[in-house]
């Protein structure tokens, strides 16, 4: 298990990035995140749109600071609320209380901060979506919790803070999400790996690709994302998400262990599951914290 400054042995026994310097950039350090971050219940769809068992308040916890959030048409039950969706599945949550659940954390823990993709995922233009996101910024409250720039932000700007990443024309001042589907992508904010319909060999392959990549351009000011989740495909026999990550997820954990290089960091590796393989979320974290630090 990981050390982390102070003594401690677990990272989620602590806020680990208010242990950090303020002028830390967001692109140079190394983040555990995960993949459609609310399908929790399989009952909220199938297996195969399953890819999370801990909620957010647990994620957080565990030291998880990058969000996939897929917002689309409100549920008929609270017609107000942007509803969170796998695909066309509602996952019985809306953005108000994810959004909750974030500012509770941030309340509690002021030198931490949340990374957050929002995704136009089901049933709205992004016309209808940026109109409604627009209220939470406004007289739903929520305006204060993001930081919306146009730049990644150095960590101190952005402690008690959602950093907004969009996946969506909302007009708003925000790093947008590359463009692209099932592959590598880059824009000015990101270099992005998310080859979600392959092989598992093919994945695990594009996954040390890109460690790779994020060690030999340490200072290129883009944020790497690193997804280590499938989607159920043909090339992978259709095995559901919780099977394929645990296919996937060890050859995350040898490289770690392998190549340790406390300081480099890697950006932000998105996991299903990690609390199946928490080793990893521990050694990324570890990898934020010079070796003065760990000793």
């Amino acid at each position: 298990m990981a050390d982390l400054p102070g003594g401690h042995a677990s990272c989620g026994s602590l806020p680990w990035r208010a242990a950090l310097p303020d002028g830390t950039p967001l692109a140079r350090l190394t983040i555990p995140g995960t993949h459609d971050t609310c399908a929790t219940d399989p009952m909220n769809g199938t297996e195969w749109s399953h890819t999370q068992n801990m909620g957010i308040p647990e994620q957080l916890r565990r030291g998880i600071r990058f969000f996939d959030i897929r917002c689309g048409a409100p549920p008929s039950d609270v017609p107000d609320e942007l509803g969170i969706y796998h695909a066309s599945y509602y996952q019985d949550i809306t953005f108000n209380t994810v959004l909750d659940q974030c500012r509770d954390f941030l309340r509690a823990s002021p030198g931490e901060t949340v990374l957050m993709r929002v995704k136009n995922e089901h049933g709205l233009t992004d016309a209808q979506l940026s109109a409604k996101f627009g209220e939470y910024l406004g007289p739903k409250g929520y305006g204060d919790l993001f930081l919306i720039e146009p730049a990644l932000p150095a960590l101190g700007a952005a402690r008690g803070k959602v950093v907004l990443i969009t996946q969506f024309a909302s007009g708003l001042r925000a790093p947008a999400w590359p463009a692209g589907d099932n592959g590598t992508f880059s824009n000015e904010w990101f270099e992005l790996q998310d080859h979600y319909a392959t092989s598992v060999d093919i994945k695990r392959q594009d996954i040390l690709r890109h460690f790779d990549a994020a060690t030999a351009h340490q200072d290129s000011g883009r944020l790497y994302l690193n997804f280590a989740s499938l989607a159920p495909d043909a090339a992978n026999g259709f095995r559901w998400p919780k099977h394929l990550a645990d296919a996937v997820m060890p050859t995350v954990l040898d490289h770690l262990e392998g190549h340790p290089q406390p300081g480099v960091h890697l950006g932000v590796v998105v996991m299903d599951f990690p609390e199946f393989h928490a080793p990893a979320t521990e050694l990324l974290i570890a990898r934020n914290f010079p070796v003065s630090a760990t000793a």
